[in-house]
């Protein structure tokens, strides 16, 4: 029998990945693990436009990057009618591979009502795990990573858990990604 959708949801990062790799080495069974990057890395980057390239935005399909609500730098991905229909459909994927028995872990970062909605209504048996990391360490970990625009890590925090209700929440800022696995395969198969 396969457990539930696993989702972790939390600002850029915040260390989802890391916990994810950790939790694939602890589950009994093959533990398939997907999320937003892969999407966005899959979306043409002639369809993004960033702020302050010409000041003209993206097309109604696109995604552009916008100022987000977070301290300076702040950064949020804003997704056109397109890439949420994407994210829809993702969603619905995820839950039909959990459902064909599939163990699935989804790395994401919720950022507006559009795609918690999508969330909520695909992944309804998904197991919900809230991913924080203190602000301080999330910037510290951004600007060490290298390979995000800087200001993602503002942009998400400030908004990744707003109206977001959760099975577990786990803390990265110091607890290792290992222990925050146990946690979770604790939490959701009860061993």
């Amino acid at each position: 029998m396969s457990a539930p959708p696993i989702v972790l949801n939390g600002p850029s990062s915040s260390g989802k990945s890391t916990i994810i790799a950790a939790l694939q080495g602890l589950w009994p069974r093959p533990l398939f693990a997907t999320g937003l990057d892969v999407l966005i890395v899959g979306w043409p980057e002639s369809h993004v436009t960033l702020t302050g390239d010409d000041g003209t935005p993206a097309a109604e399909s696109g995604m552009r990057i916008v100022p987000g609500l977070g301290p300076a730098p702040s950064w949020i991905p804003e997704y056109g009618d397109e890439f949420h229909a994407i994210l829809e459909l993702a969603h619905q994927f995820w839950a039909a591979m959990s459902a064909a028995g599939i163990d699935v872990v989804i790395d994401h970062v919720i950022l507006d009502r559009t795609i918690r909605d999508q969330a909520r209504r695909s992944l309804v048996n998904a197991f919900w795990i809230g991913v924080n990391c203190e602000f301080d360490e999330l910037v510290r970990r951004e600007a060490a990573r290298g390979d995000r625009h800087v200001g993602f890590a503002s942009g998400t925090y400030a908004v990744v858990h707003d109206e977001m209700t959760y099975d577990l929440i786990v803390d990265t800022t110091i607890t290792p990604p290992d222990v925050l696995a146990r946690r979770i395969r604790e939490a959701v198969l009860g061993t």
